[in-house]
């Protein structure tokens, strides 16, 4: 895939939003690099692998993962029981959706075998589970605070894939959440499908709230309660409404299409000439049964769904 993800990496970066800082060359450059050297090892030898699979300098694949900081997404999930088993439904809603609709099962020496979801040839993930049936996925959140300098940090996508490969139900993600800080805030929704018990983290930088589930279900998007009124945009609230509304009043009589019916759902669905769903799943980790959508856009409504078996 060595020219394909080349170009794929420059249509990436061509296509980000030309307000962003880290779009300036200079400073793309050089983001990219000390975000590299900061990743553990075992990250660093995978995009060395990658780079070196496809004859492209390492620098342009970490050039690939340092702009991903640099756009906010906007993204809508849900947990809720169902026949007694917890059942996830999530919508990705991003820039480049002909970029995503690509699954990665990965086993690492070592480490826990994971399935993550996003796009061709990406290390990191915002979307995934492992074979210890540990569903997890992160969703944007504005804050205004700061990982502490003397600390360690990461960005989301670097944190999420290495809490799938290393934790083995919601305690672990926890210390996990406990021992790192976070480049920017994030909404982590865990579900394990060994005990059907699932919580959702509101993490700023550098703490987190841990929420159980209400009436038997989560839904976040973008916001929570303690979110400042100035940081909640009204397409986040607006979202977050109608997904409470629909998911309260679901009866989950035809499974997967009820939920998937949700996550279409034109008031919870982005639709966007710029930001859109690029990509949804549907999960029951007890039962291992995940559905995802291989391409098409907007990825709930037009994408095209599957069944993903369970490689275990």
């Amino acid at each position: 895939m060595g020219k394909r993800l080349e170009e794929n990496i420059s249509h990436y970066i061509q296509r980000r939003p030309r307000t962003s800082e880290v779009l300036d060359e200079a400073r793309l450059q050089s983001e990219s690099i000390r975000l590299f050297r900061s990743l553990p090892a075992r990250f660093q030898e995978e995009l060395e692998g990658l780079a070196e699979g496809a004859g492209i300098p390492v620098q342009r694949v970490a050039e690939w993962i340092a702009v991903e900081q640099c756009v906010e997404a906007r993204c809508s999930g849900f947990i809720d029981v169902i026949d007694g088993h917890a059942w996830v439904g999530r919508n990705n809603d991003f820039l480049i959706p002909e970029a995503f609709g690509f699954v990665a099962i990965k086993e690492i020496n070592g480490r826990i075998p994971t399935i993550a979801f996003g796009m061709e040839g990406d290390v990191f993930a915002v979307s995934g589970i492992n074979r210890e049936q540990l569903w997890i996925h992160s969703q944007y959140l504005p804050v205004s605070d700061r990982p502490r300098p003397d600390r360690a940090h990461f960005p989301g996508y670097v944190i999420l894939p290495e809490a799938l490969e290393t934790c083995s139900n919601i305690h672990d993600v926890e210390k996990l959440l406990d021992a790192v800080d976070r480049d920017t805030g994030e909404i982590w929704f865990v579900a394990d499908g060994k005990t059907d018990e699932f919580a959702l983290f509101e993490c700023t930088c550098r703490d987190y709230v841990r929420r159980g589930p209400g009436e038997g279900m989560l839904c976040a998007t973008n916001h929570t309660d303690s979110t400042e009124p100035d940081k909640i945009s009204e397409s986040s609230a607006r979202r977050l409404e109608r997904l409470i509304e629909l998911v309260c009043s679901n009866a989950w009589e035809e499974l997967p299409d009820n939920l998937i019916m949700v996550l279409a759902d034109n008031s919870v669905e982005q639709r966007g000439e710029e930001y859109t769903t690029v990509e949804s799943m549907v999960a029951c980790p007890a039962e291992k049964k995940l559905w995802y959508t291989l391409g098409g856009y907007p990825a709930a409504s037009n994408g095209n769904w599957e069944r993903i078996d369970w490689p275990w």
